[in-house]
């Protein structure tokens, strides 16, 4: 084979990422037309990480050094040369690279990336040479991300984005400037982002926004389908505020599957504000959303989850790769109105680890619409009782006729009951028509504190009947739960 052999189609370059791609390749065949591009199109598949997160990203560039023949495959691969990070302080050297891969990118759609390391110092000599580089090939963007660069930065990019389309673009993500101050880390502004007032972008899926206003997008991309908002605001709106906000949202975009609101706040979220809802919030139903994580202060958000009816809900998040715990307070709404019947996971309790000192407390007037509240999951797989208290054991026997799908079942700092309900609940569904068994029931406490009751024989049983443990508990970023654990799903640090 000629070292200088051409691909055996250019129009391969452009989909090496994709598992579908790299089979199609290797398709056994009598005569095939190109084993070493076969190894070359197999191997970037195992090395190449598109989103250039670690020395693996490096793999076009080292891949170009191996032979002539990989250097032809590699400068023809326009896939390779899309990724331009600008996190350099001076980015000189980057922007003379960079017009090289420009060059092979050819079609290929562009990921862009501009952090604040340009702008400690010629800040806006240095935007100026960035933009010059970039804006020619607007109309191949896919992803464009801006993290915490100065204010002034953000509106210079903004500005030369107000006038042009971008046909291509599927994900923008905007961080605010960071603050130094303990406590203050988001800098908020009510500088108003435009972009392509004058031009099109129709083909928005994703929008991330930390730290500015967004009334402009929800107007303007009425089509997305991920929506991330963080902003101080939230935390002093008060509840009535961001109820309407948050359906303000969801009204604008019916095709949202995916939201997240947070109030950008470290603060502690105490859960003795847990309150009744009101029964005089309006109330609102999207038919297409099926992830949501909303952190607000403890009654906003109690008050924003009691007003929703999300038909193809899946699961609740937070901001870090954790399910939410739900407030007890929203077992009223649960049981009332039944707004999420395809729930497939549900955590739920006070989030404080009470029985590290004298046990969960105990709220019968919450629980005692905990039946009726999983009488509507008719879908749900997983359960789990973060800190509360039963205060005996009759509120867990309903899981005996409810819940038809239930597999998962866990404790967290739990406390007022025994293993004797548990024991009841794992023999009942076994021989209930239409019910799963449960495949998993873990017990997270403190030994030697207040918590749940166990006896040896209960015990016994349990462990020779399903997957059973005790466990001491284990901060939430390592908890093999089910959402992770079955679905795979890792939440977005942004």
């Amino acid at each position: 084979m000629a070292a200088t052999e051409a691909l055996p189609d250019p129009n391969l370059s452009a989909a090496i990422p994709t598992s579908s791609t790299i089979r199609t390749q290797i398709q056994p065949s009598h005569m095939p037309s190109n084993i070493s591009y076969d190894i070359f199109l197999i191997i970037a598949y195992l090395c190449w990480d598109r989103e250039n997160n670690n020395q693996d990203s490096r793999f076009p560039i080292t891949a170009s050094h191996v032979c002539r023949t990989w250097r032809r495959y590699a400068l023809d691969t326009g896939a390779f040369w899309t990724s331009l990070e600008f996190r350099q302080t001076n980015p000189h050297l980057a922007i003379m690279k960079y017009e090289i891969w420009l060059e092979r990118a050819k079609d290929s759609p562009l990921d862009i990336f501009i952090g604040p390391q340009p702008f400690k110092g010629a800040s806006v000599k240095h935007a100026k040479s960035i933009m010059r580089l970039i804006m020619p090939h607007v109309g191949h963007w896919r992803s464009f991300h801006v993290e915490h660069v100065p204010k002034k930065i953000v509106r210079l990019i903004f500005d030369r984005l107000r006038d042009v389309s971008a046909p291509r673009l599927e994900t923008l993500k905007v961080f605010g400037e960071r603050l130094a101050r303990a406590f203050r880390p988001l800098s908020a502004t009510r500088l108003k982002l435009a972009p392509f007032i004058h031009g099109e972008a129709s083909g928005l899926k994703e929008l991330v926004l930390e730290g500015f206003p967004y009334g402009y997008f929800l107007n303007r991309f009425p089509k997305l389908q991920v929506l991330h908002l963080t902003h101080p605001d939230f935390a002093t709106a008060g509840a009535a505020e961001n109820v309407k906000s948050v359906h303000h949202v969801l009204a604008s975009l019916p095709s949202l599957r995916a939201l997240r609101i947070d109030f950008a706040s470290r603060i502690f979220n105490s859960p003795f504000l847990h309150g009744l809802l009101e029964a005089s919030t309006p109330r609102i139903s999207h038919s297409s959303l099926t992830e949501l994580s909303i952190a607000l202060p403890k009654v906003d958000e109690d008050m924003v989850l009691g007003s929703f009816a999300l038909p193809k809900l899946r699961y609740f998040l937070i901001r870090r790769p954790a399910e939410a715990t739900l407030s007890l307070s929203l077992l009223a709404p649960l049981s009332k109105y039944r707004p999420f019947p395809n729930l497939i996971s549900l955590c739920i309790g006070t989030r404080i680890p009470y029985v590290r000192f004298s046990g969960p407390p105990e709220d019968p007037v919450k629980l005692a619409h905990l039946e009726g509240a999983l009488a509507g999951l008719p879908q749900l797989k997983a359960l789990t009782f973060d800190c509360v208290g039963f205060g005996g054991n009759r509120w867990l026997l309903c899981l005996t006729t409810t819940c038809p799908q239930l597999q998962w079942l866990t404790f967290i700092e739990c406390g007022g009951c025994t293993l004797e309900p548990l024991r009841t609940i794992v023999e009942r569904r076994r021989t209930k028509p239409g019910f799963d068994s449960l495949v998993r029931l873990v017990i997270q406490q403190w030994p030697g504190l207040e918590g749940m009751t166990i006896d040896e024989g209960s015990d016994r049983w349990l462990k020779q009947s399903l997957i059973y443990e005790v466990t001491t508990p284990v901060h939430p970023d390592q908890r093999n739960d089910y959402l992770r654990v079955v679905e795979g799903v890792e939440p977005s640090r942004d």
